[in-house]
């Protein structure tokens, strides 16, 4: 099986994605992961080499997609991995994230399409989150953007909550593919512990954590200070962007409640 994982890196981003991309290794092998796609909207010297494939994607391709806030146009972005038809599987995750743990688990899905997320009150139609998902055949085919890129512009009021996550909702219900999902500590947000219906999840799966998500529009390698309670997760991303290998154990660590 050809495998890719693939990663949306710009400029502003390159930091958080070289602290992701060390922490990824300090729990797994490289084989894992297969080709390693990094999509950038100009190219990365730093990126250039073995390691890492560059793919370019143009922004403006998106201008008059239904958006909540104009950061989420560079999301849609990532769904061009759909396109990808020389790979059996690709993994995508975000890269404001840290890796906690083995996930190997990401690489033996069978399903068409694996996300990850939960339903709940607060959000009822929102099944993953689009930090991360795996995708493979039939998933994968040559004109998945031109599908997604027609709804956007026709009836983007079925993009409900204007995001590539409702983007991909609508284009696995328009293919007749069902959503399947794997545990949210493969992706714990810390936005998981600002809805009441979501907090006894995180409770619970933060001690098995493998990726933590720093979730929301403040990013503790740009902000001196991170909205609210979620500033309580600093001192793991500083420990990670130091090189220290975190745990699960160190996620738990952090006091919500």
């Amino acid at each position: 099986m050809k495998t890719a994982t693939w990663f949306q890196v710009t400029l502003g981003f390159l930091p958080a994605f070289k602290v992701f991309w060390r922490s990824l290794l300090q729990h797994n092998p490289r084989e894992l992961f297969g080709d390693v796609i990094v999509q950038t909207n100009e190219w990365i010297d730093e990126l250039d080499g073995e390691d890492f494939k560059q793919r370019p994607f143009a922004l403006n391709r998106y201008h008059g997609w239904p958006a909540f806030e104009p950061r989420i146009l560079n999301c849609y972005a990532k769904l061009e991995a759909l396109e990808c038809v020389e790979y059996d599987q690709i993994v995508v995750l975000d890269t404001d994230m840290v890796c906690t743990g083995s996930v190997a688990e990401l690489f033996t899905q069978s399903k068409p399409f694996v996300g990850v997320g939960v339903e709940s009150a607060e959000n009822p139609r929102r099944r993953h989150n689009g930090g991360l998902w795996i995708a493979r055949p039939p998933v994968i085919k040559p004109d998945a953007m031109q599908q997604i890129e027609q709804v956007a512009r026709s009836d983007s009021e079925r993009f409900f909550d204007k995001c590539d996550q409702s983007a991909m909702m609508v284009y696995l219900e328009e293919n007749g593919i069902e959503s399947c999902l794997i545990s949210p500590r493969y992706n714990l947000q810390i936005g998981f512990a600002e809805y009441t219906d979501l907090r006894a999840i995180y409770l619970a799966e933060r001690n098995d954590c493998r990726i933590l998500h720093f979730t929301g529009p403040r990013k503790p390698w740009v902000s001196k200070y991170m909205m609210g309670w979620r500033e309580r997760f600093r001192p793991l991303w500083e420990r990670a962007e130091r090189g220290e290998k975190l745990t699960a154990a160190d996620v738990a660590g952090v006091e919500i409640e």
